[in-house]
Order: C-alpha cells, then structure tokens, then sequence
C-alpha cells in the first residue's frame, strides 16, 4: 500500500475510534438516564418519560457498531468489512440530509407541534402533573402562558428552592410560561440542529469517500498478489 493508501488508513481508523467512544458515552449516559426515571403510573407515562433515554441509548448503540466495523475494516484493510461500512455510511448520510432539509424547511411546523405537546401537557395536569413538573423544571418557566395561569397558588416546579411544595411569587414572576420558554428554546437551537447536522454530515461524506478509496485500493493490492 502506498504511502496515500496508509495516510487514508489510519485517518480512518481515528475517526472511528473517536466516534466508538462517543458511542460508549451514548449507551452510557442513555443507560444512567433510563435507570434512574421513576416509572409513572401508566405504560404510556412510561414509555414517553424515557423516550428520550431510549433514544439516545438506541443512536449509541448504533454509532459503536458503525464506527467499531469501520475501524475493523480500516486497521485490517478488509475490503468487504469496509464495503459495507460505506453502505451504512451512504444510508445514514442520506437519512441525516433528509432530516436536515425536513427541519429546515417546516421548522414552523415543527414549533407548532412542540407547542400543541405542551398544551395537552397543560390540559392534563389535573390527572398527571410529572410532565408539566419536569417540563417546568426543565425549561425555567410557569404556566401554560404565564404564572398567573395558576392563580394563586404555584406548584414547587416553578421555581429552584419551593417551600413546602410550592413557591412564592416574588419567585416566580420572572418565569415565562411554557409555550414561549418552548418556543425560545427552539429558536434558538433549531439553527444549531441545521448546521451541526451539516457539518456532522460532511464529516461523514469525508468518511464515506476514505471508506470507498482504502476498500478499492485493498481491492487492488490483493488483485496483484493473487497475479
């Protein structure tokens, strides 16, 4: 192999041992994060409380096996090894596109369903409360609009130090409601979602075309050594 052929080798083993560790802090803080919620009185409670948790078990596991077959293929220069991590490379890059342009463009529609789950959260408080407590905890608010909207009695969650269950106004006058803290919040980071992903996704690109060169150049040197 020469010198460009080993250049491209080893770039893409690093990679991929960076991202094998990224994979292990995933499964890692996913598995911490699903152990430690409470389970809730129902099976749906249940299941949305540690969706998010899943899921981000679920995307490290998935980053481990793609980045550990892609240094496989790499440091044993295994032409078929590295075949297929460039299949699954082309996959999650286009996958990763797909999403990136949904989000950019009905990022309006995306906001406006955030906004119709904090009302059903809100609409529900009476026979479940957790939600609405870990949503006002979350993002620093009180109220569906304002804190106003409980009267005059607010619950612990809408402010850091409660006092026997329930806060104080001057402590929570400061809060937004959930809808506009929600609403902020996705303001905010829905610029970071769509260049971070595509940034992420010419990283993979990159990844993808190293992949395809070192798998045809295996190709090739085994071609001559069987000659």
């Amino acid at each position: 192999m020469d010198c460009g052929g080993v250049f491209v080798k080893y770039v893409l083993f690093i990679f991929n041992i960076l991202f094998v560790i990224c994979g292990i802090l995933l499964i890692t803080f996913g598995s911490i994060m699903v152990s430690t919620i409470k389970d809730f009185s129902s099976m749906d409670e249940t299941f949305t409380a540690n969706s998010v948790a899943i899921i981000i078990l679920v995307l490290g596991c998935l980053i481990f096996l793609v980045a550990f077959m892609g240094c496989c293929g790499a440091i044993r220069e295994d032409a078929c090894c590295l075949t297929t991590y460039s299949s699954v490379m082309m996959v999650l890059l286009i996958s990763q596109l797909v999403l990136i342009i949904y989000v950019w463009v009905d990022h309006v529609q995306i906001q406006q369903s955030l906004e119709k789950i904090v009302q059903t959260i809100w609409d529900q408080r009476k026979t479940d409360s957790i939600l609405l407590d870990t949503m006002q905890r979350s993002f620093k608010c009180c109220g569906l609009h304002k804190f106003s909207d409980y009267g005059l009695s607010y619950p612990g969650s809408c402010c850091d130090s409660p006092t026997n269950g329930s806060c104080t106004l001057t402590s929570v006058m400061t809060r937004p409601g959930c809808l506009s803290a929600v609403d902020s919040f996705w303001d905010t980071n829905v610029s970071i979602i769509k260049y971070a992903g595509l940034g992420v996704t010419a990283v993979e690109l990159v990844a993808f075309i190293f992949a395809c060169c070192l798998a045809n150049q295996t190709r090739n040197s085994q071609r001559r050594q069987n000659y």
